[in-house]
C-alpha cells in the first residue's frame, strides 16, 4: 500500500516542475496536511506530514514540525530539521488549532490564497484543541499513510460524507458573504485515531462555537440532500403505548431508542413575511426503522403512523434548540439572511443590520417524516 501511494505522488511530482528544479527526489519532502497553531512569543508553529522518496525509510511519510513568526518561516525552519527541501507539493488539508480559529483566520487564507503552489482544492478543518495532536497519530493504526487518511475523513466521497467538503476559497468567501456564517468541520482523536467530532461555527472569520456530531446531521438537511446516514432519535413511550404489543414495557421505561437509514432527508426555507422576519424551514425525511427497543404493532398503519408524528416532534424540537443557539451565538449558519438580503433593493445587506435582526427572526420547523420499511425489535 505504501508503494502504490508513492506511486501516486511520484507522477503528481513530475508534473510539478515548479517545485521539482532539479533536486533528486529522494531530497523533498512533500507536504500533504499540515496543521497551525500559536506558542510562545506569538510564533507560529506548523505540524507537517510530509510524504517522502528516501529508499532507505521504512514508512512512506513523517511528521515534522517548524515555529516562526510567519507560516513560510516556521516551513523554513522545519527545512532545517528535515535535512530535504519541503515543497507544498499538493498539500490538501490544513487544520487550525482552536486559538487560531477563535482569533481569527484571516492572516492564514491571506497567506492561501497568495500562493500560486497552494491549490484551489485544499480543504480546511479546525482541531479540538492544538492542530499538531491530529498529527501523533501511529501509522499502524490506520490503513492509508496520514496524510491521505486526514482527507479521506473530510472527502471520502459524496455517499460517505458526514460535512460539506470546505476549500479554502470557499471558506474565505462565505467570511464576506452578508446573511450567510461560513463553518467548518471540527477534527479530534478518539482511541488514539483522527476523527471528525462536530462542526465549527463562525463569526467572520472567528471560530465562536460549534455544533455536535448529532447536530452538524440536521445542518446537513438544510446545506443539501441526505441520504445512507444513521439517525438515532430517543422517544417518548407514553404516546406510543396505545400500540405496544406488551403493555407491561410502559411501567419498565419513559423513552425508548430507535435507529432509522436517511433514504433522503432534504430542506428548504422560505421568508413568508419579511417585515416581521418570519421564515418557514422545510424538511422532509424517507426513513428506514433499523432497530427500536420495544415490541411495535408495525402491521398497524395508525401505529406506523404514531411511530412518525414523534419522530417529527424530535427532530423539530432539536432544529428549534440549534436555532436557539445559533441567536445566542449570532450566527447565521442556515443562511436566513441571504433570503432575506435578496428582497433588498439591489441584494445588499450590511452585516450590522443583519447581527441585530436575526436574534428577532421567526422560524417554523415543518418536519415531515415517512417511515417505508422497518427492521429489527431489540427487547
Amino acid at each position: 500500500m505504501k508503494f502504490f501511494y508513492v506511486s501516486i505522488w511520484l507522477c503528481l511530482l513530475l508534473c510539478l516542475s515548479s517545485c521539482v528544479h532539479s533536486q533528486q527526489l529522494e531530497n523533498l519532502g512533500v507536504i500533504l496536511s499540515r496543521g497551525v497553531d500559536k506558542v510562545e512569543d506569538d510564533n507560529i508553529e506548523l505540524t507537517m506530514a510530509i510524504l517522502q522518496f528516501k529508499n532507505d525509510s521504512s514508512s512512506a511519510t513523517k511528521t515534522i514540525s517548524g515555529t516562526g513568526k510567519t507560516v513560510k518561516g516556521a516551513v523554513k525552519d522545519a527545512n532545517k530539521k528535515a535535512n530535504q527541501e519541503i515543497v507544498i507539493g499538493k498539500i490538501d488539508l490544513e487544520i487550525y488549532g482552536r486559538e487560531i480559529a477563535e482569533a481569527g483566520l484571516t492572516p492564514y487564507l491571506d497567506t492561501l490564497l497568495r500562493d500560486a503552489n497552494v491549490p484551489s482544492t485544499m480543504l480546511l478543518a479546525v482541531s479540538e484543541s492544538k492542530a499538531k495532536d491530529i498529527f501523533k497519530v501511529k501509522e499502524e493504526t490506520i490503513d492509508t499513510n496520514l496524510g491521505q487518511f486526514l482527507h479521506g475523513l473530510l472527502e471520502p466521497g459524496v455517499e460517505e460524507r458526514l460535512f460539506p467538503a470546505i476549500q479554502a476559497p470557499k471558506f474565505a468567501n462565505g467570511i464576506n458573504n452578508p446573511g450567510l456564517e461560513p463553518v467548518l468541520p471540527i477534527m479530534g482523536i478518539r482511541e488514539g485515531i483522527p476523527t471528525i467530532t462536530g462542526l465549527a461555527l463562525f463569526k467572520g472569520d472567528k471560530l465562536v462555537g460549534q455544533l455536535s456530531i448529532e447536530d452538524a446531521l440536521l445542518y446537513k438537511f438544510i446545506e443539501g440532500t441526505v441520504t445512507g446516514e444513521f439517525i438515532e432519535v430517543t422517544l417518548p413511550l407514553e404516546p406510543l403505548g396505545e400500540y405496544l404489543t406488551d403493555k407491561k414495557e410502559l411501567e419498565k421505561k419513559d423513552n425508548i431508542n430507535t435507529l432509522f437509514i436517511i433514504e433522503k432527508g432534504s430542506g428548504d426555507t422560505v421568508l413568508t413575511d419579511k417585515n416581521s422576519l418570519k421564515f418557514d424551514t422545510n424538511v422532509e425525511l424517507t426513513l428506514t426503522l433499523q432497530e427500536i427497543a420495544v415490541s411495535y404493532q408495525f402491521d398497524n398503519k395508525k401505529a406506523i403512523q404514531q411511530l412518525e408524528r414523534e419522530v417529527e416532534k424530535n427532530i423539530k424540537d432539536k432544529f428549534e434548540k440549534i436555532l436557539a443557539k445559533l441567536k445566542d451565538l449570532n450566527t447565521d449558519a442556515f443562511g436566513y439572511g441571504v433570503l432575506y438580503r435578496i428582497q433588498n433593493k439591489g441584494g445588499k445587506l450590511k452585516d450590522e443590520e443583519w447581527d441585530e435582526l436575526f436574534p428577532k427572526i421567526d422560524v417554523n420547523f415543518n418536519v415531515n417524516v415517512k417511515i417505508i420499511r422497518h427492521g429489527t425489535t431489540h427487547r
